[in-house]
């Protein structure tokens, strides 16, 4: 008995996210002083196929963007040096793509969070952690797979 190989019995089949997005070929760069909260966020962001650049401070983070230009960042709001507001204003002044980077902040301390005078400048959403999960991945999908003109305009908006 011959058997007839079928090709799409060869094919990968794609991942199952349990209706989670897919960020597949795309590079999110998390950077968060606490190696729990980073470990969280880079565990949720691989689950749904992101590539993602840990970095435990703005130094680091720094040096990722030097090698590569993410789709995305993620960074937490207080952290000791810098501050994640002080760090993106910093990238949201560079002469080249890596200026127009959407970002979202994550805090423990939304109300020093607000204090800021230009967090809408910097970020485009901002989650208060504990973060909810589905609600971080809908902002990170809006964010990453939505063209820009289809997003919401730069106005900071908790999510």
């Amino acid at each position: 008995m011959e058997l007839l190989t079928v090709p799409y019995l060869l094919m990968k089949p794609p991942a199952d996210h349990f209706g989670y997005p897919d960020f597949t070929g795309h590079t999110v760069l998390a950077v968060d002083d606490h190696q729990d909260s980073l470990d969280f966020l880079a565990e949720v962001l691989r689950f749904c196929g992101a590539d993602v650049l840990t970095a435990w401070s703005t130094a680091h983070a720094r040096g990722h963007l030097q090698i590569r230009r993410p789709s995305l960042i993620v960074c937490d709001f207080q952290m000791p040096r810098e501050t994640g507001v002080d760090f993106m204003r910093w990238l949201r002044g560079q002469q080249d793509e890596r200026a127009s980077i959407p970002a979202i902040a994550v805090t423990a301390y939304p109300k020093d969070f607000l204090k800021e005078r230009d967090v809408a400048d910097v970020f485009d959403a901002y989650l208060v952690k504990p973060i909810d999960t589905p609600r971080f991945l809908g902002i990170v999908e809006v964010l990453v797979l939505k063209p820009r003109s289809a997003r919401p305009s730069r106005d900071l908006k908790k999510a």
